[in-house]
């Protein structure tokens, strides 16, 4: 269909089961990397960092007045009662025109906590924590099969894409999205001491999928039990990674036809309702894009930041509340190779400054659970590698070059190898390293960047250390999560 990619099966899918040795929960990856394609890891050394400046930083056109979507809605919504997408003509400056944006959850009233009439800077940088501690509410309104294998049952589907063209797709998507994140949820993470959340969405909510109902709703609960909200970008047009989370597993094609067009149109339209000022005193943020796949098989590095910077223009232009962090994930490429994009886009704001923290900031995934060489790292070793992350260019680089570059942490995990464990046990040992390994992490984090966000609130009905619900039970067991068992696990100067 114009503008989106054409499904391609994708039968080459495999969750490298076998992969990660803690337990208690299934082993699967939350990143999958694909026969022949560098892990996470790998590609902070084997792609090429740019010699973009911010004299020479290249532009990409893209005309957006020309754009109209395509009359067959995406991701299956023309099955089992969704009404296909309408031909729309997006002009400029105008948000998206087909965004869901008063829309209410079937069987649900709106938000029962009001929006405030804020109509100032008053509400937004200088109330931000001095660190965001985070986590991701994952395979929620963007399913993932390996987390939520009960919404799949019964179904041959691999993704949304595949899932929302099966017989009852509307019913089941209503049922998981209205019982599997709650206002309890944001009850508890709060006495956990959480202060953020990183809610992924994909584009298609904006077309008619109601899932922007629900995170509306999400937001409600999080001002009422005082938690930030970063809105993640995680499915973009043609798919950004060809990645089950993408929403679409297969091809990569988010830089073909219209799709970085619809990209920015969809982000303008999440940028004019929830960075309104009714919104600057529980939004802290936007992601324009999660984990593009750089490569000569998939997307340009120096399209990406082109897209990037303009993208950045067209969100906080839209956006009312010019104190919202606008965020961009580094394509596993690293911090280096974003500092000139920084550097540019953040020239003319106060990034630190309480008037103006407003700004472009690069997000980071940092598994220790994806590359098989850490399979063979002792728990010791896991440790060690997480306190060197603030010394290595991984967070820090050794230039001066990204201080006007705020970093985040937007996805990790506990999950590791930790030797002699029992399937199924949180035993005294899992309990001990999971503790470490996690303390190590956030203390690294803290040390250097603005903030971090785990992965994920949940694993469907595991109990594993994937899951935060089950680390705050198991592992902290009414400690908070700012409560360090061992202080100074990290011998930071």
């Amino acid at each position: 269909m114009s503008g989106m990619h054409s499904f391609v099966a994708w039968t080459a899918f495999a969750l490298l089961a076998s992969t990660i040795d803690a337990r208690p929960q299934v082993h699967r990856h939350r990143r999958p990397h694909g026969q022949g394609t560098a892990s996470a890891d790998d590609l902070y050394t084997a792609v090429a960092t740019p010699t973009a400046t911010a004299t020479n930083f290249p532009s990409l056109s893209i005309q957006l007045s020309h754009y109209s979507l395509s009359s067959t809605a995406p991701y299956g919504f023309t099955a089992s009662g969704f009404a296909a997408a309408p031909t729309v003509t997006h002009s400029r400056g105008q948000p998206y025109a087909n965004a869901s944006s008063t829309a209410s959850p079937i069987g649900q009233p709106n938000s029962p906590y009001p929006l405030n009439d804020t109509d100032s800077a008053s509400a937004t940088s200088s109330k931000y924590p001095a660190k965001f501690r985070g986590v991701n509410l994952g395979s929620w309104l963007v399913l993932e099969s390996w987390m939520t294998p009960d919404v799949f049952q019964g179904t041959d589907a691999v993704d949304q894409w595949t899932f929302d063209s099966t017989d009852g797709a509307e019913a089941r998507l209503q049922q998981h999205w209205s019982t599997y994140i709650t206002e309890g949820d944001f009850q508890n993470m709060s006495s956990w001491g959480i202060n953020a959340v990183r809610i992924p969405i994909g584009y298609w909510a904006y077309n008619n999928s109601g899932a922007d109902a629900y995170l509306e709703m999400a937001i409600g609960w999080a001002r009422q039990h005082g938690i930030w909200v970063m809105i993640d970008c995680h499915g973009s047009p043609g798919s950004q990674n060809g990645a089950e989370h993408s929403g679409h597993a297969g091809a990569v094609s988010w830089q073909s036809d219209d799709n970085l067009q619809l990209s920015i149109s969809v982000l303008q339209t999440i940028a004019a309702k929830y960075g309104a000022m009714q919104y600057s005193d529980v939004v802290m943020g936007i992601e324009l894009v999660n984990e593009p796949k750089i490569g000569s098989d998939a997307n340009s590095l120096a399209t990406t930041q082109a897209w990037a910077a303009q993208a950045y223009h067209a969100v906080r232009a839209a956006a009312e509340n010019k104190a919202l962090y606008i965020l961009h994930h580094d394509g596993f490429t690293g911090v280096q190779s974003w500092a000139a994009v920084g550097a540019e886009l953040n020239s003319n704001s106060s990034p630190f400054s309480d008037e103006d923290q407003g700004t472009f900031a690069l997000d980071l995934h940092l598994y220790q659970n994806q590359d098989p060489a850490d399979k063979a790292l002792t728990l010791d070793q896991h440790i060690a590698k997480a306190c060197a992350y603030p010394s290595t260019d991984l967070l820090l680089p050794s230039n001066t070059s990204t201080a006007s570059l705020p970093l985040f942490v937007g996805e990790f995990s506990a999950q590791i190898s930790i030797p002699n464990t029992t399937d199924g046990i949180w035993t005294p040992g899992l309990v001990e390293g999971t503790r470490k390994v996690f303390e190590a992490q956030i203390d690294a984090f803290e040390h250097s960047l603005q903030g971090w966000f785990v992965w994920s609130l949940k694993q469907g009905g595991d109990t594993g250390a994937w899951s935060l619900e089950a680390i705050m039970e198991n592992v902290y067991a009414g400690d908070t999560i700012s409560k360090r068992k061992y202080p100074g696990i990290c011998p930071f100067g």
